[in-house]
């Protein structure tokens, strides 16, 4: 086909002969099989698609890491914001799972992640978190689901006296590869909404592409929390008023001892 449209609770994609466009969503309402009606809104939904589109500049300036080329981008009078780049022909690579080509696929998908990926944005650093003053949240985190992070919707750059924060995708999975269903060789690494300059390792990243692992990544995040997030976490955990939901959290281990952190600082 060579018009294709689709939506995901969050975004609105279109793929043309030549481009590719996102688009994030407003608020919409859908109907549970109870037949209850829900709200759907993604804090920061917008600003996924601005910063991607700044994390794309940054990438295509300072890389060779294959990725789409930015065309335009901007945003329209209801709050919605887009992003255009060239379109990038391919499977990604979790649609090769199950294949023959299955192993080739992943092992060439794997080298290009260590190989070239990884090394080159490690040497991008900066003295703030995020891109140019704004912070996304992490991808292994669900700020609107999860107490304490419900209403959070600013994140501290947190500033250090010197470059001490290593640029990251933020989200390295199949479904973010393509790959040349022929050479089974990479062609570009996409959906960069997660980027920006954060603490080494934060990423969470396990070195390997299974999805299992991938569907897993929010899960057992207390001590990610307690070492990345130490300042936002005991923001919030102060704010919160039902201390005995959050000190439950912490018992089952969902969340780290406040405490702890602290001594983190």
């Amino acid at each position: 086909m060579n018009y294709q449209k689709w939506e995901t609770n969050d975004m609105t994609y279109e793929l043309t002969p030549e481009n590719f466009q996102k688009t994030s969503r407003l608020k919409w309402i859908f109907t549970r099989n109870d037949g209850m009606q829900v709200e759907w809104f993604r804090s920061l939904n917008h600003e996924r698609i601005a910063n991607e589109v700044r994390a794309l500049q940054l990438v295509l300036k300072d890389t060779t890491i294959p990725v789409p080329k930015l065309i335009a981008h901007g945003a329209y009078s209801d709050g919605r914001r887009y992003l255009v780049t060239e379109r990038i022909d391919g499977v990604t690579l979790n649609r090769l799972l199950g294949t023959r080509d299955e192993s080739d696929a992943y092992t060439n998908a794997l080298c290009f992640i260590n190989d070239i990926v990884l090394p080159q944005l490690e040497k991008l650093k900066s003295k703030e978190r995020g891109i140019d003053g704004f912070v996304m949240p992490p991808s292994w985190l669900s700020p609107d689901l999860q107490p304490p992070w419900k209403g959070k919707t600013t994140w501290k750059t947190l500033p250090l006296n010197e470059p001490g924060y290593v640029f990251q995708h933020g989200d390295l999975a199949a479904h973010n590869i393509i790959m040349d269903p022929k050479s089974l060789q990479v062609k570009a690494l996409i959906d960069w909404e997660y980027a920006g300059f954060f603490p080494p390792m934060m990423q969470r990243w396990p070195g390997t592409l299974d999805k299992t692992l991938y569907d897993n990544r929010g899960d057992n995040v207390a001590g990610a929390i307690s070492e990345f997030l130490a300042d936002e976490y005991l923001e919030c955990y102060n704010r919160w008023e039902n201390k005995a939901e959050l000190d439950d959290l912490i018992q089952a281990g969902m969340l780290p001892d406040p405490s702890f952190c602290k001594k983190q600082e």
